[in-house]
């Protein structure tokens, strides 16, 4: 990251639809940016944690999520409808279970130590929103970031999960949202300075990043 480039953190849940239109929106919002100038980092934080490891069916899930069927109802076809207005496919028909996404997180910090870490949380949003694969289970996930992240190795991600690696980035990412008071996501920090909260417009995001640059320019 060069000295002038403005930083974005986001902290997002690779299981919700909110975050997958958020972070799609920031890309876009960023396109005619040079190269460079913003430096999206993927910030871990679980909607979820009480998942147990091997995931729960969308049948037990869903009653615990939402009040009412009419509620669950609503919230797919808003966010699905919200999806599709920016060109993504949310295809909940395809999705049978809700993984725990601990191993996601962790597999998004390891391809963050090569600047790959947002190539990795896109393909995992898109493999469980349009495929319905399994991103909680490790070796299925780590091939998913190996093919969307050039120089990433599907065996070595893996061998790496087993000796705990990406832990210790995710529990403080995890926890300084904490501390920060965060309780929904996708959240951004533009310049470590200027904050945002939910899947806004691009162009509310282009006003994020104009805002951080101005308080970067301003005086210490």
């Amino acid at each position: 990251m060069t000295a002038s480039a403005i930083p974005v953190d986001v902290w997002a849940d690779v299981t919700d639809p909110w975050c997958y239109v958020g972070q799609h929106r920031l890309g876009e919002a960023i396109a005619a940016e040079p190269a460079g100038a913003v430096v999206i980092r993927p910030r871990a934080f679980e909607l979820h944690p009480g998942v147990p490891p091997e995931g729960m069916s969308t049948e037990d899930f869903y009653p615990r999520r939402f009040t009412t069927a009419d509620a669950l109802r609503d919230e797919l076809e808003r966010s699905a409808g919200e999806a599709a207005a920016s060109g993504l496919e949310l295809r909940y028909d395809r999705i049978t279970r809700i993984p725990n996404t601990r191993i996601a997180h962790r597999l998004v910090a390891l391809a963050a130590r090569r600047g790959r870490g947002r190539e990795a949380l896109m393909a995992l949003f898109a493999a469980h929103f349009r495929d319905g694969a399994g991103v909680g289970d490790a070796r299925q996930a780590a091939e998913l970031v190996a093919a969307a992240a050039p120089g990433l190795d599907a065996a070595a991600l893996l061998t790496a999960l087993d000796a705990g690696e990406g832990e210790r980035e995710v529990a403080a990412e995890e926890g300084l949202a904490a501390r920060m008071g965060l309780s929904g996501v996708p959240f951004f920090l533009a310049g470590r300075s200027v904050a945002l909260s939910g899947a806004h417009e691009p162009e509310a995001l282009r006003e994020l990043l104009q805002a951080a640059r101005q308080r970067a320019a301003q005086p210490a």
